[in-house]
Parts: structure tokens; C-alpha cells; sequence
């Protein structure tokens, strides 16, 4: 005999008898409410019942949430006691539990009245047997059993399981999105039964999923636009009209489009209509954002000190969707003020913009004045970027002993980046690599010909659940018989909060004079662990090594180590540092925010 509470899709819900309890129970709690003259009591509830089914019973009993009213009348609470026992066998069947146990007891010899229910939940529920079968197109499909075997994994249910309504209902969900996720849009279940038997305390699950047609994509369709043009969001769509139907690509449509800088918000999603599954449109609502922007911010590092920062953006220069974008930035060692002008990405994936820029440094005994424009080719996507600029550079350099020199440099460089950090503000996993090679010719405008090779990595790596492994390299080479009139921008030094801790920013280099120059070969590694306290809190220990010198042979890694905090923030990780420098023989300080990538 099938008992009473098996039925398709749910097993513990509540009969059409005990929804018209409900109905019944909420009419005489109105109309006890609105009578005058019965009197208001004042009660409390004590549960007993097991530590991980408590919560479950004060959140959902309606004894329990009314005993927080100002005035509950006589009548009123004798309803809520009677029908609690009912409530609470009902909410312990959602955790599988078919045959527990409930006593219940109202104390009135107090002026606080006071409920006392007492719970014995019984043997849960465990799972006998599960059928899943999925009928529809993925039959035919080449890749059917690596799709099947898929939606079973998705399922996650698994025979001895403990049957949760919760579990029930997310694992058939899951099971139709792994379908849906990828070429099958219509997925749906056309039956569902948990079959309870609760002498037996089993459960006997059964679902049938339709997969429906594949799908394939079509053209897009915009809504929303108003300033800029249909291009602005047709140049960034990754999907090609016929290729397979794949949520991921809808998302990272999404992604590319947010992440523009054009638009307060982006949807952007496929029909599922089986009717339509062979080209089916892909529907892309934008609402433009702000086109102008002022961003003012104010910061502070121990290798910079205090630093104040003003940046305005025009994203819709001249109405043609030109981006303008110029900024001021000021702190104790340094001044630099930039401009420049990007295009729209175009068809192919490319933004072709130019900058000019002004940067003013005084550091380690070099005053140094640089002005330089730039013309670059960009392609993003987004775990990889390639760049292609040309950079003319001119330099005035005072030393502390007083040498001045000016120096130039037409350089052209290739550039690629790899990113798949977890997270680009508080990255607890992945990777990231720049690579550029470069170099000047001194037919072409440069004072010197000079290559240069230059790349940075960093990885994290989780130990379990409480740990992170940070592992940092930096390498460069300037390819040249000396490094005299190159500019000190191609030229390396090293040392500070975010390279070789425990020495002074940029202290790590060439003597030249009561200077710190840069030198033509740089070095840097660097181990770290984070013990992560709580999930924003860490302590870190590290040891850095590095230097920069202008002869290979001279080379000698400076060693810093030390220990320090971590603060996952919503403005990205900061850092506090204190490190012990062995060169110098001293102990340092370092304050920092966010992981260096570039």
C-alpha cells in the first residue's frame, strides 16, 4: 500500500486537508484577534527537541512568532497550541523525518505562561533507490552518455542519503540546468515522485527529463540604446549565429558588455522556445550609463606616503563614443599628469587609442622629468590580452651629485597578459603572467638601440580550506653594451611594499654617485603563506629576494623577510607588513592594498 504522504515532486508536503487546516487555523486567529474582551496573555516557548532541528522549529512554528505580539488573547493561544504539533510534524517531513514523536504541554500556573514542546524526530528518511532518466534529443546526440552521465552527477542524490524536501527540489533543478546550460534551452521534467514509505523510513526517488531540441544561436537584438551605437554592443559579442547554445558564452557576453563602462546595466539572454531552437535570438537589454565622470581619491603607502589622485572620463567624446580620459596624480616622490583618447572596439576585437603623459620622480638621489606619448593596439578577452604600442620618450635626469643628462627612446613593444585569478580584488587562487618584449633603434629617433625582455608572475595556490601559498617572480634584461642614454623608464631598480620587502622603494639598483640608478638586469622572487584566521583575516609570513644590477655577474640577491597581516577588504587586500632586510640591517614597515599584476 503507497502510503498517504507519496505523490509526484514532493514528498512531505501538505495535503489539501491540512491546507484548509491552515486557511482555518489563520480565519479563527483574524477573528480571535479582532474580539475584544478575552484578555491578553503573555507565553513563551521551550523546544526540546535535537540542536539541528531547533533552529528549523522557532523560525517556522506560528506559536513561536506570534509569542513575540504585545497581546495574544486566551483564545488565540490555545488555537496556536493545539495545531503546533501538526506544524511541527510537518516541518520535521521537509527533513525527512515521517514518524517522529511530539508532546506537547501548556503551563498557565504563571503569570508568563509557558509552552513547552518536546521532540523526538525518530529515524530519518534515507534514499533506497534513485531513477533518473533523460529521453528528448540528447538520445540521438554524439556526446549522449558524457551528457546523461552529466545530469546524474548534477543530480547528487545518492543511495543511504539522509531525504531532504531542500535536497529534492535543488537536485532536480540541478539536474535540468546541466542540460539547459548547454545546448538544450527547453529542458524540463515531465515527472517527478518520491515515494515515502514511513514504517520503512525510505525513500524511492524517480524523475524524467525531457532534454527538448538542441539549440543553436541566432542574431542579436538590442533594446536600450540611446546615445551610442548598435556597434558599441555588437563588437563585443563572442558568439558566432549558428554555434550551439551555451549559457556560459551568454554570461560572458554580459561580462564584456558591463565591464565597457558604457552602460548602468546589462541583460542579455536566449529564447527557449523549442519552436524557435535553430537560430533562436539573443535579446540584449542595455541602460546607458553616465557618460561623464569625475572620480577624486585620496590613498597612502609607505613607499609613497600620502597620495591624492583626480581622474575625469568622457565616454562619449564629440557624440561619436570616443573615450577621453585624463587624469592627476600627486604624492611625495612623484607627479604625473595623463591624457588620452581611445576608439570603440571594433569588429575584429581591437581598441586603438594614444596617450600623452607627464611623470615627474624623485627617488634615491635621481630627479628625473619624463614626457612620452603613446599609440597602442589592444585585444582583451578575458583570460588573455595582447598589446602592441610604440612610445616616444624623452628624459631629463639630475642626480644628487648634481650630473644631468637627457635622454630619448622610440620604443616599440608586444606585450601579452594571462589572468585567471578567482578574483582581481581578493584573488585566493589562479594565476597571472605579463610578458613584453621591446626594444629601440637608434636610427629611429632613440639615442641608443637597446632590446629589452621583461615578465612578471604571481600564483596562489590553496593549502585546504585555511591557507594560501603566494608565489611571486619578476625578471628583466635590457640588451645593450651599457646602459648610458637609455632612459632610466627601460631601466630597472627594485626594492619596497610590493617587491623586496624590508629595504626602502626602489633602493635596490646601481650606485652611481650618492644615487640608486637603475641597471640593466633585474631579478625578484618571492614566498609567502597566509594562514587565514577568518574568512577576511589572515597572518602572513614571507621571504623576498631580489636586485637589480647592471652586469650579470654582479648580481646578488638582497634578502628580506618577515610577517604580517591581511584584511580582505572590500577595496581589495591590504596588506601590513614587518620585514627585516639583511643588507641594511634594519627593520621596515610596509603598508600596501591590493595585489600588483602589472
Amino acid at each position: 500500500m503507497r502510503p498517504p504522504c507519496s505523490g509526484p515532486g514532493f514528498a512531505g508536503a501538505r495535503s489539501p486537508n491540512a491546507i484548509a487546516r491552515t486557511v482555518l487555523l489563520a480565519l479563527l486567529l483574524l477573528y480571535a484577534a479582532s474580539a475584544a474582551g478575552n484578555g491578553a496573555v503573555k507565553y513563551r516557548v521551550q523546544i526540546t527537541a535535537p540542536s539541528d532541528l531547533t533552529s528549523l522549529l522557532e523560525s517556522n512554528l506560528d506559536i513561536v512568532r506570534w509569542s513575540t505580539r504585545e497581546e495574544v488573547s486566551e483564545d488565540e493561544l490555545r488555537q496556536l497550541f493545539k495545531t503546533a504539533p501538526r506544524q511541527v510534524r510537518d516541518l520535521l517531513a521537509t527533513e525527512g523525518y515521517f514518524s517522529p514523536t511530539v508532546e506537547s504541554a501548556l503551563d498557565t500556573g504563571q503569570e508568563t505562561r509557558v509552552v513547552r514542546l518536546t521532540v523526538w524526530p525518530g529515524e530519518p528518511t534515507r534514499v533506497v533507490s534513485v531513477n533518473l532518466q533523460v529521453t528528448g534529443a540528447v538520445e540521438i546526440d554524439l556526446a549522449r552518455e558524457r551528457r546523461q552521465q552529466q545530469t546524474r552527477e548534477a543530480f547528487g542524490i545518492q543511495d543511504a542519503s539522509v531525504f531532504r524536501q531542500a535536497d529534492w527540489e535543488s537536485a532536480k533543478q540541478r539536474a535540468v540546468h546541466s542540460l539547459h546550460r548547454k545546448r538544450y534551452a527547453a529542458a524540463r521534467i515531465v515527472d517527478s515522485r518520491a515515494d515515502i514509505d514511513p514504517q520503512a523510513h525510505t525513500a524511492r526517488l524517480s524523475v524524467q527529463i525531457d532534454s527538448g531540441p538542441p539549440f543553436t544561436f541566432g542574431t542579436v537584438r538590442v533594446t536600450g540604446l540611446d546615445r551610442y551605437p548598435q556597434r558599441i554592443v555588437t563588437n563585443l559579442n563572442p558568439i558566432r549565429p549558428g554555434s550551439p547554445y551555451d549559457e556560459e558564452e551568454l554570461l560572458k557576453y554580459q561580462r564584456r558588455l558591463q565591464a565597457s563602462g558604457y552602460f548602468a546595466s546589462v541583460v542579455v539572454a536566449a529564447e527557449s522556445d523549442p519552436a524557435r531552437a535553430d537560430g533562436t535570438p539573443i535579446r540584449v537589454n542595455v541602460v546607458e550609463g553616465a557618460a561623464r565622470k569625475l572620480e577624486l581619491g585620496v590613498g597612502f603607502s609607505t613607499d609613497r606616503g600620502l597620495r591624492g589622485q583626480a581622474q575625469y572620463t568622457d565616454k562619449n567624446t564629440l557624440d561619436r563614443a570616443l573615450r577621453f580620459s585624463g587624469s592627476v596624480k600627486l604624492d611625495r616622490l612623484s607627479q604625473e599628469a595623463v591624457a588620452g583618447l581611445s576608439l570603440p572596439r571594433n569588429a575584429q576585437g581591437h581598441v586603438y587609442g594614444a596617450e600623452g603623459k607627464y611623470n615627474f620622480q624623485d627617488i634615491q638621489g635621481e630627479q628625473r622629468t619624463d614626457w612620452s606619448i603613446t599609440g597602442a593596439r589592444t585585444f582583451t578577452i578575458e583570460e588573455r590580452e595582447s598589446q602592441q604600442s610604440l612610445q616616444f620618450l624623452t628624459e631629463s635626469r639630475t642626480l644628487a651629485d648634481g650630473t644631468k643628462d637627457d635622454r630619448k627612446a622610440l620604443y616599440a613593444a608586444q606585450t601579452w597578459r594571462w589572468n585567471n585569478l578567482d578574483d582581481l580584488l581578493v584573488p585566493r587562487r589562479g594565476h597571472f603572467l605579463s610578458v613584453q618584449v621591446g626594444g629601440a633603434a637608434e636610427a629611429l629617433l632613440s639615442d641608443r638601440s637597446f632590446g629589452r625582455l621583461y615578465g612578471k608572475g604571481t600564483y596562489l595556490l590553496p593549502v585546504r580550506d585555511f591557507g594560501t601559498l603566494v608565489l611571486r617572480g619578476e625578471a628583466g634584461a635590457v640588451l645593450a653594451q651599457t646602459r648610458e642614454n637609455i632612459p632610466s623608464a627601460y631601466l630597472f631598480r627594485t626594492g619596497g611594499d610590493t617587491t623586496v620587502r624590508g629595504y626602502a622603494f626602489e633602493s635596490l639598483g646601481v650606485a652611481e654617485g650618492d644615487a640608486i640608478v637603475g641597471g640593466r638586469y633585474l631579478g625578484v622572487g618571492s614566498v609567502e603563506y597566509i594562514q587565514w584566521i577568518k574568512p577576511q583575516w589572515g597572518a602572513a609570513v614571507f621571504v623576498d629576494a631580489g636586485n637589480a644590477v647592471d652586469e650579470i655577474e654582479d648580481f646578488r640577491a638582497a634578502l628580506g623577510y618577515g610577517i604580517g597581516a591581511r584584511w580582505s577588504s572590500p577595496i581589495g587586500s591590504l596588506n601590513l607588513d614587518l620585514a627585516y632586510g639583511e643588507e641594511v640591517n634594519e627593520w621596515r614597515v610596509h603598508f600596501s592594498v591590493g595585489i600588483v599584476l602589472r
